[in-house]
């Protein structure tokens, strides 16, 4: 059960967002963001056979990825935001340009 409440919050994690086509989450990220997720949800240590269980499902979800990689971001003590030096609207730290003015997208400090 918890496996599928899981699954359920990295598809609904990832959304219907466009962002451009990136490599695979190497298995360390992987294996991060999943025991960080599953503990938060479930208040619970996560045993290594159940991490093993979920990453190969992940291995083969492009969403799951997606989403792995985004909680991978925001938890990274790096930067993880981006703004528009124009209108100060925030972006993915992916993105280069600002999709409305077409300059540069700066960090966010």
């Amino acid at each position: 059960m918890k496996c599928i409440l899981l699954m359920a919050f990295i598809v609904l994690l990832s959304g219907c967002q466009a962002v451009p086509p990136r490599s695979k989450p190497s298995q360390a990220e992987t294996v991060s963001a999943l025991t960080t997720m599953t503990q938060g949800l479930t208040d619970q240590p996560v045993t290594e056979a159940q991490l093993k269980h979920l990453g190969v499902q992940v291995a083969n979800d492009p969403q799951a990825q997606s989403a792995i990689r985004s909680i991978n971001t925001a938890l990274s003590p790096q930067h993880t935001v981006k703004y528009c030096p124009e209108d100060g609207e925030r972006y993915s730290a992916d993105m280069v340009w600002c999709p409305d003015h077409k300059v540069k997208l700066e960090w966010v400090e």
